[in-house]
């Protein structure tokens, strides 16, 4: 066995209830701050200028128009469309604005509930020059989830709070567990042990700390991905495999050094004369 597995295996063996308490906290307060981090990257915000105007709403039908037909002939239409009790709007389109290189035009109308469509659809199949129509259906609606600016600002606030916290409680249990570690650390000085032996093992332990809270964010990223499914599309999660497996990554990443921030400042308390050999 190296000297490294030796001498980290020993600090594990060290870790009492205390120390093992404010390790354990400070690990939270790091998955904390990384669910902040993929929060911000991952939820959209609340600007629905994006959203596509294709996708139909129970109420609605689109009535494709014959490009053969008059102007007269579809300001027919439209007026015998608008004097229909069961409509609520009827806005005239060129075929041309929605899809380029299409000729006619469309109307798109607005029934005054999802019941009276099943009669205006009717009424359009007998209607000359419609050539085509779309109706919406009635699906479950998916509630968008956006960040407004002012959401942003508290999510990156309390990311920023939950790093400092997550460092000063990782500061306070590595003072606990070398406290319990200071005999074998005098030990290894005296007999000449380099620094970096002794502090290697320190650092890799709060780099484990990172990678352990890294991998449960890793985990959380693709059990959302996989629970929620389609019903992200259109709800403001950008959880596309893709864009998941970036932010997982980048979250890992994260992670790491935080931990590694983490043993850092864990390996920094070796500097002071508790851990001095004995004279």
């Amino acid at each position: 066995m190296s000297t490294f597995f030796f001498l980290f295996r020993e600090l594990l063996g060290s870790i009492r209830a205390r120390s093992g308490f404010l390790l354990t906290l400070s690990g939270i307060f790091v998955f904390v701050s990384l669910a902040a981090f993929a929060a911000l990257l991952l939820v959209g915000g609340t600007d629905d200028a994006t959203a596509d105007p294709v996708l139909l709403g129970p109420e609605e039908v689109i009535l494709h128009l014959s490009p053969r037909l008059s102007a007269d002939a579809v300001n027919d239409l439209y007026v015998e469309l608008w004097q229909r009790e069961d409509v609520r709007s009827v806005v005239f389109r060129f075929a041309e604005e929605v899809s380029p290189g299409t000729t006619g035009g469309r109307f798109y109308v607005r029934a005054v509930s999802s019941e009276a469509t099943t009669a205006l659809m009717e009424l359009a199949e007998t209607m000359n020059g419609v050539t085509q129509i779309e109706a919406g259906e009635a699906t479950p609606v998916v509630q968008a989830v956006g960040l407004t600016p002012t959401m942003r600002i508290v999510l990156l606030a309390g990311l920023v709070i939950c790093v400092a916290i997550s460092l000063l409680l990782g500061r306070m249990g590595y003072r606990r567990l070398l406290s319990s570690f200071d005999g074998e650390i005098r030990v290894m000085r005296l007999s000449g042990t380099s620094e970096r032996t002794i502090i290697f093992p320190v650092i890799s332990l709060g780099v484990l700390l990172g990678l352990l809270t890294g991998l449960l964010l890793v985990v959380g990223i693709f059990l959302a991905q996989y629970a929620l499914g389609e019903a992200a599309v259109g709800s403001g999660l950008a959880i596309s495999g893709g864009h998941a497996v970036t932010v997982s990554i980048a979250g890992l990443v994260l992670g790491l050094l935080l931990g590694g921030l983490i043993g850092l400042l864990g390996a920094s308390l070796l500097a002071s004369r508790e851990f001095a050999p004995l004279g």
